[in-house]
Order: C-alpha cells, then sequence, then structure tokens
C-alpha cells in the first residue's frame, strides 16, 4: 500500500503483512502529510518512510494516540510501532551537523549565539542550547529567526533572550587545552513521530517503537534523522522511544541522527542485543537514563558522537532510575566513542556493572564486572549533580571473567 494522501483517518489498528510505504512530494520538501493511528505492528512485512539511500525529503508526522487503560497488545503495549520479523525504514534527509558546539560566550539576555562550524539548520527550526553551570537543568530551547553562515563565524539568532548564560571557550591549563565550548543540539526534523498531545503530556504517556523477534538477525531497524517528541511512557516497563528488545545480533540496524526530546520514559534503550549503532543523536529532557544498556549481556554496541541534554531523576522505573545516568552502563564491553553529557541530576557516563547478566538475559556465565572494557575514549562530560564519569560497583578485566 502507498499512503500518498495528505492525511489520513485516525486509524485504530494497522498490521503490516506486506509493504506500507509513505510516498514524498518529490516537487515539493514543505508538503505535509500524517497518519493517525493507535496501534501499528509491522509483522513480517515492510514499513517504509524513506531509506538512506532515497530519504523522505518532504513533512511526514505519525501521530499515536491511546490512553492508559486502553486495549494493549502482549509484550508491544498501545501507543507503538511493532516490528516482529519484519523491517522497518525511517529516513529523514541527512542533517548536518546534527550538534555542534559555541565558539564564544553568550551571556543573560543575548538572542544570538555563534558556533564553531557552518550548519544547515534552518529559520523556523528548534535548537536546544546545553546548560553549562553546575545547574543541568539550565538547559534552553529557541525557535531560529537567522541562520548566517559567513567564513569562520557561524551566527544563529533567536527572538527569546537567553536566561542563563552559556560559556563557549576553550581553556588552558598547565598547557593543556580544555574545551569547554557548550553544545547546541538541533531539535527539528521534516519526520516527526510522537504521541498526541491530549494524553500524552499531562499523563507521561507517549508514544513508543519496539523493535522484538527472537533470534540473531530475525528483524531491521533502520532509524535515522528523525523527531521523536511526548514520547516514553512513565510507570511503564520497557516502554521507550526507540527500544530494540532480545533480538541477539543486529549488525544491519542502527538509530542515526535522531531528535529525541520531551521523553517520558529513556531515550534508546538496548536490550538483549549485540552490534547495534547508536550515532550523532540528540536527546534532551529525558525522564530516567537516557541511553540505557539493560541487562548487562548487551556487547560489541557502538555509541558515538551521541549529545545528551538535560537527564532528569524519575520515580519511574528503577531506583537508580533516582540517580540517573545519561549513558548507563551494565557491560563495559561497547564501545563508547566521542559523546557528550551535557546535563544531569546526577551522572554522565556510569559503569554499573552487575555480578551477572539480569533480567530475561539471566546468565551465572556472564560476569561483567571481569570483562575487557571494549572503548571508551574521547568523551565530555559537564554540568551534572554529581559526576562525570562513575565506575561503580567494579571494572577490572580478567582473563577468564567468572
Amino acid at each position: 500500500m502507498l499512503v500518498d494522501v495528505d492525511a489520513t483517518e485516525h486509524l485504530n489498528h494497522i498490521t503490516v503483512q506486506g509493504s506500507l510505504i509513505f510516498a514524498p512530494d518529490e516537487d515539493d520538501d514543505q508538503h505535509q502529510r500524517s497518519l493517525d493511528a493507535n496501534i501499528i505492528i509491522v509483522y513480517g512485512g515492510y514499513f517504509e518512510a524513506g531509506t538512506e539511500d532515497f530519504p523522505y525529503t518532504s513533512k511526514l508526522t505519525i501521530t499515536m494516540h491511546g490512553a492508559k487503560g486502553d486495549p494493549t497488545l502482549p509484550i508491544y503495549g498501545q501507543k507503538v510501532i511493532g516490528v516482529r520479523y519484519g523491517h522497518l525504514e525511517v529516513h529523514g534527509p541527512v542533517r548536518t551537523p546534527t550538534w555542534t558546539q559555541m565558539s564564544a560566550s553568550s551571556a543573560v539576555g543575548a538572542t544570538s549565539i555563534q558556533l564553531k562550524e557552518e550548519v544547515d539548520w534552518q529559520v523556523g527550526e528548534y535548537i536546544v542550547i546545553a546548560s553549562s553551570d553546575f545547574e543541568g537543568r539550565n538547559a534552553e530551547k529557541r525557535q531560529i529567526t537567522a541562520v548566517s553562515n559567513s567564513g569562520e563565524t557561524t551566527t544563529v539568532e533567536f527572538e527569546t533572550g537567553l536566561e542563563f548564560g552559556h560559556f563557549g571557550l576553550i581553556e588552558t591549563y598547565g598547557g593543556v587545552d580544555v574545551d569547554m565550548r557548550c553544545e547546541v543540539g538541533l531539535l527539528s526534523r521534516n519526520v516527526v513521530y510522537r504521541g498526541d498531545p491530549e494524553t500524552s503530556n499531562d499523563n507521561q504517556f507517549g508514544a513508543h517503537i519496539m523493535l522484538h523477534s527472537p533470534g540473531n538477525e530475525s528483524l531491521i531497524g533502520k532509524i535515522a534523522y528523525t523527531e521523536f517528541t511526548d514520547v516514553g511512557q512513565a510507570f511503564q516497563l520497557g516502554r521507550y522511544p526507540i527500544h530494540f528488545h532480545m533480538i541477539g545480533t543486529i549488525h544491519n540496524s542502527y538509530a542515526k541522527g535522531n531528535a529525541i526530546h520531551q521523553t517520558y520514559n529513556r531515550a534508546i534503550t538496548l536490550h538483549g542485543i549485540h552490534y547495534f549503532t547508536i550515532q550523532d543523536n540528540v536527546a534532551y529532557d529525558t525522564m530516567g537514563h537516557t541511553i540505557f544498556v539493560e541487562d548487562a549481556a548487551e556487547t560489541h554496541n557502538l555509541i558515538e558522537r551521541n549529545l545528551i541534554v538535560q537527564t532528569k531523576r524519575s520515580w519511574s522505573l528503577l531506583n537508580t532510575d533516582q540517580t540517573p545516568s545519561c549513558f548507563w552502563i551494565t557491560h563495559p564491553n561497547n564501545i563508547f566513542r566521542d559523546n557528550h553529557a551535557a546535563g544531569s541530576d546526577r551522572y554522565g557516563f556510569w559503569y554499573d556493572t552487575q555480578e551477572t547478566a539480569m533480567g530475561p538475559s539471566y546468565d551465572p556465565n556472564i560476569c561483567p564486572q571481569y570483562e575487557k572494557v571494549g572503548e571508551f575514549s574521547g568523551n565530555v562530560a559537564h554540568s551534572m549533580g554529581r559526576y562525570g564519569l562513575r565506575l561503580f560497583h567494579i571494572v577490572k578485566p580478567r582473563e577468564k571473567p567468572c
């Protein structure tokens, strides 16, 4: 089925066993299409809103509806795109860059900031300027009114003056340059996945995407350059904006270049998966651990160049969510490279290693505290309530981990 209408009726349940493909308007990148539904299940089928080679070039908003107490599906829940033995492709156009840093400090009341590089950001789009002080919640969201890329200086303007100062300099201590330039992330994308405003915000009950089928490479999920807002369901286990769940190896899947903001339960969850790529994403205003390595069995995943802004404590799920981390790492054998944790109620990067794998992945023959560290390099943390990097309980690799 080709979705080439501007707007669908509000559909209750869609099951995709063949192909459901959204067709962009090739002549108009501002053309708006929308889909409204309660539940979408891709069961052995193919769901496409753009691909890596042919991204969705016009505007598309997928709005998921539903309230607590509405009928739910086993495993996948409700207000969901669920994938089982299927293929999900959601690709907006590549944005360059998805986030960058300031090149000069901005004072309270300023209506513009300077960036260290050219950007393709547009008037009308939204940005977040990270906190650069000791209060991790002093990030600020603004709508762009002008962008000037001129030579070495890029200036972004907005109408409402800044409430806080934001630091944008490299300082030198003992002959070592310390890059303390504040981060700025782009929150807008032309493909938007969201929970309906009527039930999401007041009840912290947003939309989510859950990909699950048992068996290595038993599904493919490629989610890129898409905006997620009013997502995640507080107090609901397994209801996260992007959630790859108990699949095993997934070499062909990734989450790249997405903007995830106003989420009531994490941003991206890795649960019982290996060889997954999380790259160039921006997450802002998240309840609980933001990038979440769940069962201490997940290995060889690449988490690279992501910006996490304003991770907030939550009384929703785990006890540790009351002391949240931008990156919660339960197994050390993963790659964390060039990520920025820019504001959290507690921690930036937390190696909370476990004695054995936990939950559905429980295995006494997996002993994460004594496994090797995959890679931890080039990462930055600031504006934390406690620590930028916490190693607790044990990270002590040895030849025979168990």
